[in-house]
């Protein structure tokens, strides 16, 4: 074997090992992708965003216990419910038919004692222990011996008062005319607290009822309700009663 075949073996065994250098370096490569894209990929499962129950189990709320408060206080039963939106309407209510009530009661009064002070100036009234059906009649007569002489006519003579202790004298028809048109003015200030008692108690019905509903409604299925009250009267225009109109509406 000369020198030339020498040289030539040696450099195909030096370019069949390069290529098989290569070649194992490929492979290598190719290994460490795979693993890294592995990686990755378990890496990303790892880090995916957790699960979260965001359901929310609201609690019950009890619409007996919302119909009982409101009956109680308007508005404090749609406060249970968190629907002040709709109870601020029957407390502002509640509080307006107070503020009526006791206005009538305190203006009524006052009245009566003013009529009931102008006639111990103008009658001579002995004013103690003395009870309502007294006061109409010392306005119905101007002394106490017409008002027996009357009763003793009629024959009622369980109605007779004693002098001493029931006498009254008005000193002029005038002033006794003033004195009953005084106190017949207290009265019907006094009997027209009926319109805010009435509406003190429907009030608080229709609250309840309202309230009631509220807990018992689906959301998904919103209910409105039309409230329309009405004041009853009779021939004379006195007051009779109050009508509430409840219309609801799906």
């Amino acid at each position: 074997m000369n020198l030339k075949e020498l040289v030539f073996i040696f450099l195909f065994l030096v370019t069949l090992s390069d290529a098989i250098a290569q070649n194992n370096e490929g492979f290598n490569k190719g290994n460490e992708i795979l693993e890294l894209k592995s990686k990755l990929s378990d890496l990303k499962v790892s880090s995916a965003d957790p699960e979260i129950n965001t359901s929310i189990n609201e609690s019950k709320k009890s619409p007996g216990l919302a119909l009982l408060l409101s009956l109680i206080l308007p508005g404090s039963g749609h406060y249970y419910l968190n629907r002040m939106d709709v109870g601020k309407y029957f407390l502002g209510a509640d509080a307006a038919c107070w503020i009526g009530f006791t206005t009538l009661n305190i203006y009524g009064n006052s009245v009566n004692d003013d009529a009931i002070s102008f006639s111990t100036q103008h009658a001579q009234v002995n004013t103690t222990n003395k009870d309502d059906n007294y006061y109409v009649n010392i306005g119905n007569y101007n002394n106490i011996y017409e008002y027996n002489n009357a009763q003793l006519t009629f024959g009622a003579y369980y109605n007779l008062y004693d002098v001493d202790q029931y006498y009254w004298n008005w000193d002029n028809v005038n002033n006794r005319n003033i004195y009953d048109s005084q106190r017949k003015s207290s009265e019907r200030i006094l009997n027209n607290r009926i319109i805010f008692g009435s509406l003190l108690i429907a009030n608080r019905i229709v609250a309840g009822i309202s309230a009631y509903l509220i807990a018992k409604q689906d959301p998904k299925k919103p209910v409105t309700f039309n409230i329309e009250p009405e004041l009853l009267y009779k021939k004379d225009l006195s007051f009779d009663g109050l009508k509430i109109n409840l219309t609801r509406n799906f």
